[in-house]
């Protein structure tokens, strides 16, 4: 069984981790009939209030198109391709990975750029044969023939292996497609990411609909956000676990066109970047331009009836694309439910040197991913559960956090946002796998090494979580 979890989890690990944290398609940039059928009937063509009240008459459908077996290790796992058919008319897809188990809890992955060419739709089967690339927006609302996009295909067996640890864990997954390159808005986005909770409804005979859980990064993030903000009644979101993600579009708006540009090094780099998700944003806007249903109050309102700190958000000081202070207000905005975790720095980026990404966390992937996997794991097992949750953790990417933390102390800084999320390592059941050293083991061994190795301290695994009750300790 150990080595059939490394062997697993090592094609996890070399699929999954550039993917977690993807800034998007276009950061690259430093419908059956035609083009126009990728959201055929759906927001483009309605008021964003008009299809929420549609939302809440009109049944979702889910229709399997294809079930394939893939390879998982040494064995294979079932997997269904489906269509669900939204309320506004337009089409939404999931890949789905039932669990061995009945009754076992839902993970969604939620993926705004993956490409698939199994819907059917032509628009999926053009973009596949141009094959990886940027090219275009053409399918962008408002198309001014400069906008360009990144396009990534990834196939049914990719997305089984970026599954593998909440599969290892017992968990179903299913990927929920947002296809950004076939245009829609922002609230076309939001409805394909509600889409996985109308799914855990309608499978509610295999799926634990009290035990669903979101997970995303950047405009996936995103979705997961607001898809879990519009979950339908009769699920329970238990856990939502992103990364830096938007939260509120008019001031990311303003981000983008006015107070980014004045201190870039390159304002015409800032604006080939974010013209493809402004259109996307703007065409989610009703007439009045009013972006209400789009900024942390709305958010909050619907995350309202999730338990307290259902969701944990990462994200660093000196991230570029979504400024840090969206989760500031976000936290302030919902206190009850939001679990921050930020990546302190020392000062405000040099933008003249300054990478123009999510922060330097985002060229550490797999730490983060220690973090959120760890935490869905943890909130969707059965409180008797004593399988283990497996999560994935990179000693030296661990030490390096935990000296950012120690350095905010000196220089002053509150990092108790930081005592919860660490402490999670310790739980009896947390298990990492290390992808450098190929090790696996307990996570309370990983917290307490690492800890004692930038504080000096002398904690054991046995005692490292009650160390941390108090916070962290003095540098």
């Amino acid at each position: 069984m150990h080595f059939d979890i490394i062997a697993v989890v090592d094609v996890w690990t070399r699929v999954v981790c550039c993917a977690l944290l993807s800034t998007g398609c276009s950061a690259s940039l430093s419908p059956d009939d035609d083009a126009s059928d990728a959201r055929d009937g759906g927001i483009d063509a309605l008021d964003p209030m008009d299809a929420t009240d549609a939302a809440a008459e009109v049944p979702w459908t889910f229709e399997t198109l294809e079930t394939r077996s893939v390879a998982f290790g040494a064995a294979s796992r079932s997997v269904e391709l489906i269509r669900a058919l939204r309320p506004d008319g337009a089409r939404t897809y999931l890949l789905y990975i039932p669990a061995l188990a009945p009754g076992s809890p839902l993970v969604l992955f939620n993926q705004p750029y993956d490409g698939i060419d199994w819907s059917g739709e032509e628009v999926d089967v053009r973009w596949a044969a141009r094959g990886n690339g940027v090219y275009p927006d053409v399918e962008a609302p408002e198309y001014d023939g400069d906008d360009l996009v990144g396009y990534t295909i990834k196939s049914v067996q990719d997305a089984v292996n970026e599954a593998v640890l909440p599969l290892l864990n017992g968990f179903a997954v299913a990927h929920v497609y947002g296809r950004f390159y076939a245009g829609g808005s922002l609230e076309d986005d939001i409805l394909d990411a509600s889409a996985g909770y109308h799914f855990a409804l309608d499978r509610a005979d295999e799926i634990d609909v009290d035990r669903v859980g979101s997970f995303g990064g950047s405009w996936g993030a995103l979705m997961a956000l607001f898809g879990a903000s519009r979950a339908p009644e009769g699920v329970t979101v238990r856990a939502v676990a992103v990364s830096s993600p938007p939260s509120d579009f008019q001031a990311l708006d303003v981000w983008a066109t006015e107070d980014g540009p004045a201190v870039w090094r390159d304002p015409a780099q800032l604006e080939a970047f974010y013209s493809p998700y402004l259109r996307r944003i703007h065409a989610a806007l009703p007439e009045s331009g009013a972006y209400t249903r789009y900024r942390q109050p709305a958010v909050c309102e619907g995350l309202s009836s999730l338990p307290d700190d259902a969701v944990l958000v990462l994200h660093d000081e000196w991230d570029l694309l979504i400024p840090v202070e969206q989760t500031r207000e976000l936290d302030r905005t919902c206190p009850r439910v939001i679990q921050p975790m930020y990546w302190p720095r020392d000062g405000a980026p040099d933008y003249a040197v300054a990478e123009f990404d999510h922060g330097p966390f985002a060229r550490e992937p797999v730490l983060p991913t220690l973090f959120t996997l760890a935490y869905l794991h943890l909130a969707l097992a059965l409180q008797d559960d004593d399988t283990m949750a497996l999560t994935a953790g990179v000693r030296a990417a661990l030490e390096a956090t935990l000296s950012l933390l120690r350095d905010a102390q000196l220089r002053g800084e509150d990092v108790a946002f930081a005592t919860e999320p660490l402490r999670q390592l310790c739980a009896p059941r947390a298990t990492y796998f290390d992808g450098d050293t190929m090790a696996t083991g307990p996570s309370a061994p990983l917290l307490s090494s690492a800890l004692n190795t930038v504080y000096g301290t002398e904690t054991t695994p046995a005692n490292v979580c009650d160390a941390l009750l108090s916070g962290l300790p003095a540098p």
